[in-house]
């Protein structure tokens, strides 16, 4: 069966709204130091002609070639993998186009990650490697090894990105932070139901305008902090909330992957024992991403396809989506909450 152009920019926008040009930040956020918070880096699409004004996805530098994230970023979005570019320690998203970037050649997630709102994105976590290594350090002993699900609620919790705020509408350009509250798995539980679990970390936050401090939309696959008396170590990763970022009447208002537990994956990729789910090749001058029998499935469990697409549609739709989001107008979500936060 046939689909017309018309039909399939629309299909497009509905998806690159959220994984292309997201606009920035965290609820009840304020202005972050970048200098806090070194590891953390941020996802934006880049072809030769076509660039986002803003990151789809937040993340953070393992170290010079190796970048952790969520992921529901990048799953069944052939198009993303190809065109992502990697720029770390970006604090005001207006400098995109002078701060380093780098491309990305290959993608890892775990074999049982699930794409799905109603199994709450179990094992939500994604590796990506960059084709030439960036001008960063190594940050891989910011990632926390040593806790295992015995945070205090007492302690100092940080989110950062530059996703929506409030009311889940735009802010401006910098990077922001807002402080978190811990709750335990069971009272998380109590809120989302049994399919949460000790691998994921969920928060609350101080309420403030009517929103309580969360992450929101684009600021999936970058870090929640704990604060160890000298440094913010990495503890989780940006998964869902509910579909109202900061929503007061939720108790767990930002739900991350807890970075514990996937120690050994982690250390794989690195090692090069894990194979990638997909990667970038390039022949001839021209760069196509190639997957794995068991990698990318391009229909996710929500229905949503994925995979290559006509560049003039591409662009057509990126020229849409920047004049509904210059028009203060956003697509309604694919599914009701909650919502994964990219």
């Amino acid at each position: 069966m046939r689909v017309s152009a018309l039909l399939i920019c629309l299909l497009m926008c509905s998806r690159l709204s959220y994984a292309i040009d997201v606009t920035p930040y965290v609820v009840n956020g304020t202005d972050a130091n970048i200098v806090d918070y070194p590891s953390f880096a941020s996802l934006f699409y880049r072809t030769d002609s076509v660039y986002s004004s803003s990151s789809y996805c937040g993340a953070t530098m393992i170290n010079s070639r190796y970048v952790l994230t969520a992921a529901h970023c990048i799953y069944g979005d052939e198009d993303t993998m190809l065109y992502t570019v990697v720029t770390p320690q970006l604090d005001d998203e207006s400098n995109f186009l002078s701060n380093q970037q780098e491309r990305a050649i290959e993608f890892y997630y775990p074999d049982n990650y699930v794409d799905s709102a109603s199994e709450y994105w179990p094992n939500d976590i994604a590796i990506i490697k960059l084709e030439t290594p960036l001008a960063v350090s190594n940050y891989s002993s910011l990632l926390n090894t040593s806790i295992n699900n015995t945070f205090s609620s007492s302690d100092l919790y940080k989110a950062i990105g530059h996703g929506l705020i409030a009311g889940n509408v735009s802010g401006g350009t910098n990077l922001l932070e807002a402080t978190l509250t811990y709750v335990d798995t069971a009272t998380c539980q109590a809120e989302y139901g049994s399919k949460i679990t000790s691998s994921q970390l969920c928060f609350s936050g101080a309420i403030n305008a009517g929103y309580r401090n969360a992450t929101c939309q684009g600021d999936s696959g970058g870090p929640v902090y704990w604060y160890n008396g000298t440094q913010y170590i990495q503890i989780g990763i940006t998964s869902f909330g509910p579909s109202t970022c900061g929503d007061a009447s939720v108790n767990v208002t930002s739900v991350f992957t807890d970075i514990y537990d996937y120690q050994s994956w982690i250390a794989r990729v690195l090692s090069g024992v894990e194979t990638p789910k997909a990667y970038v090749t390039t022949v001839n001058g021209v760069r196509t991403l190639a997957t794995n029998a068991s990698g990318v499935a391009v229909v996710t469990s929500e229905g949503e396809s994925g995979g290559g697409s006509n560049g003039v549609i591409i662009l057509v739709c990126l020229v849409i989506i920047l004049l509904v989001r210059s028009a203060g107008v956003f697509l309604l979500r694919i599914f009701n909450p909650p919502a994964s936060h990219k």
